[in-house]
């Protein structure tokens, strides 16, 4: 149901408290919105594998993050009212540092011994020139949804809020071959 006040309009739904003839309306998914944009969100950090901050020219190199779905406890104060956030990780930005990006709706994957690098879940990207301190970085936008603290309804939140990413650097060279004899 939607009701008008001095206020604008809103959203109500039948779980959510009423508004009393002393109380002026408020616009409770915007006041949520709001509370959202305030949150404190992980920031977003990239890890590159190799490690070490080096990779090779025509190599995959495999980027990943650590974002996950979560639930925040917000107050309202201007309704005196408790509400329960639930933000995930909607699309992540993958700046290369060398004039190129990637999106994807996943945070990637880290490589472990026997992984197959062209598997599902990994986000890689080939070089294909040498760079120096080359600054990698990864954004996340993150999506919500919210309740009233101990209702069941879960409503979405209208809008995202995006974390900009800080800069690793990372050199790309490039591999020479070499001719070694055998010891033995």
């Amino acid at each position: 149901m939607t009701e008008f006040g001095p206020a604008g309009s809103y959203s109500q739904c039948p779980e959510d408290p009423q508004p009393t003839a002393a109380t002026p309306t408020v616009n409770i998914p915007a006041e949520v919105l709001a509370a959202f944009q305030k949150v404190g969100l992980p920031d977003s950090s990239i890890t590159v594998q190799p490690p070490g901050g080096e990779t090779l020219v025509n190599f995959k190199t495999i980027l990943s993050t650590q974002a996950e779905r979560h639930q925040i406890q917000v107050r309202l104060e201007k309704v005196d009212l408790d509400v329960v956030l639930e933000v995930w990780p909607s699309t992540f930005v993958w700046h290369h540092g060398d004039g190129t990006t990637q999106e994807s709706t996943t945070p990637g994957t880290p490589w472990t011994e026997g992984a197959d690098v062209d598997g599902t879940g990994f986000i890689t990207h080939i070089y294909t020139r040498k760079l120096k301190a080359a600054p990698v970085s990864v954004d996340t936008t993150w999506s919500a949804q919210f309740k009233v603290a101990g209702a069941t309804a879960w409503r979405p939140v209208d809008g995202t809020v995006s974390i900009t990413g800080l800069p690793v650097t990372l050199d790309v060279r490039e591999a020479s071959p070499e001719l070694v004899t055998d010891p033995n």
